[in-house]
């Protein structure tokens, strides 16, 4: 395989500065055609003094008639550079008819689904894709017409990443004239997809109309808008560094939940690239955000609480008074409440004994140990409470709090509403619906994860005390 070309200096140039993220098995984005091909000889050739494994994925999109003819050419090419061949058959027409959605956009969620799985096959996170300066110019023009922002018009990176898979392009600087002629010399024969040439799809309406009219106003236009690509992506990287630094500033030891107060201060547009950063980081799997969703989310930040958004994937935006929660509960909106109208009975332990029941209707067990009292309760957990030994334990239940509810918190003289209680505690209605508390037939002993009754306090003169303990049986399954 020839070293000796204007190609493989370009390449192997490229592929340098990011020798440490290729992996023990080299998987490639294999179609047959020119620029895949012409990636092939240039990864053997580069690769030919390293104990790697080089894999070509060919994906067949049951697009064309002769489909299943470019899968088998693909495999022929294969076998004759001694490049292992893996395919996979998917209807995308199909798909694209069942997701409504388009086959330009279907054939490429298959594509990536495809290879994050040989990626995952194959014990590495990262797959090389033949696109060229070519295929950038095509991107940055289509960018362009749709609207897109500095990230699209600034085109693809030679190396990016999502969640589960880093794509490497190493020929990003490389014109496709020449990725013909790396295939001439090497005496390899790619094949010509013949839909390329159809005008139906906008990358191909793209290439066959505007850039050669864009080539009759300067020769290098292909050229001219690569380095616009570059340059713009020279000024990414600085907003990029901006946006990391307030991301990281929001972010909350809880999952999913970020700080209000420092986005605030911001100017909304830098608001919304924060939001899009979360939104790329977790949730680009679920679906893609437009410019008027992603402000419009964005502006509540600087609203009062109790306001939620609907996002793609199921996905709801919670908006509370100091921060703002991504919550995958859009399958679960309806509150699952605990109804219980009988009490039932938890038998009063002895000294250092344990007594347990199921409480009726619900998923949780309840515990009661008779302890002498700790010169300082230990830091408070969710489902443990102390209370009285004065306090029976003959006829208790579990249940979800109401709105009639009252009772008296500790360190309260007068009762008051219960659910007005947890308002006041700055809990968003969405969680003071699922609140539970116990009770038994005098009134409520403890609003769980909150707050014990003052009338079931442990008082200072008291030497012992019930220590209640929540389980959730389903959780410790």
């Amino acid at each position: 395989m020839n070293a000796n070309s204007n190609f493989f200096n370009i390449f192997s140039k490229n592929l340098e500065k990011y020798i440490y993220e290729i992996d023990r098995n080299v998987l490639v984005g294999f179609s047959g055609g020119p620029d895949s091909t012409a990636l092939l000889l240039g990864l053997k050739f580069f690769l030919k003094n390293k104990s790697k494994k080089i894999i070509a994925l060919h994906l067949n999109h049951l697009i064309e008639k002769n489909s299943d003819f470019y899968e088998e050419e693909s495999r022929k090419i294969c076998e004759n550079l001694s490049v292992d061949f893996f395919s996979r058959k998917i209807d995308i027409p199909k798909l694209a008819k069942k997701e409504k959605i388009s086959i330009e956009l279907a054939g490429r969620n298959a594509r990536y689904n495809f290879f994050q799985s040989m990626a995952k096959k194959y014990h590495t996170d990262i797959v090389f894709l033949g696109h060229t300066m070519d295929d950038q110019a095509e991107t940055v023009i289509h960018n362009s017409i749709r609207g897109s922002g500095l990230a699209g018009i600034s085109g693809m990176k030679i190396l990016s990443k999502n969640r589960f898979l880093k794509v490497l392009r190493p020929m990003l600087d490389i014109r496709k004239f020449q990725c013909m002629k790396y295939c001439e010399i090497n005496n390899v024969k790619p094949l010509i997809d013949l839909s390329n040439q159809k005008k139906i799809y906008t990358r191909n309406k793209i290439r066959l109309g505007v850039i050669p009219e864009l080539n009759k106003i300067s020769k290098r236009s292909i050229e001219n808008i690569a380095k616009l690509s570059k340059n713009l992506s020279s000024e990414i990287k600085i907003l990029d560094w901006i946006i990391d630094k307030y991301y990281k500033k929001i972010i909350t030891d809880k999952k999913n939940t970020y700080r209000k107060d420092i986005l605030s201060k911001l100017p909304i547009e830098l608001t919304a690239k924060v939001m899009m950063k979360i939104w790329s980081i977790n949730y680009s799997h679920k679906g893609s955000l437009d410019k008027k969703h992603i402000l419009k989310i964005s502006s509540l930040v600087y609203e009062n609480s109790g306001k939620k958004v609907y996002l793609p994937g199921k996905i709801i935006l919670y908006f509370d008074k100091d921060t703002f929660v991504f919550s995958g509960d859009g399958n679960n909106s309806k509150i699952k409440k605990i109804i219980t109208k009988k009490y039932t009975k938890l038998n009063y332990p002895k000294l250092e004994e344990t007594n347990s029941i199921s409480l009726p209707n619900t998923q949780y067990s309840l515990s009661a140990k008779l302890e002498k009292c700790p010169s300082i309760f230990p830091p408070s957990n969710k489902l443990v409470v102390y209370i009285s030994t004065n306090i029976s334990l003959d006829s208790i239940k579990l249940r979800t709090i109401t709105k009639k509810d009252v009772f008296k918190p500790l360190g309260m003289k007068e009762e008051i509403n219960a659910y007005n209680f947890l308002k006041g505690q700055n809990m968003p209605n969405r969680h003071r619906e699922k609140t539970m508390v116990l009770e038994n037939e005098k009134g409520i002993i403890w609003v769980v994860g909150l707050r014990v009754a003052e009338w079931a306090k442990v008082k200072n003169i008291d030497s012992h005390a019930i220590k209640l303990n929540l389980t959730n049986l389903k959780e410790s399954n």
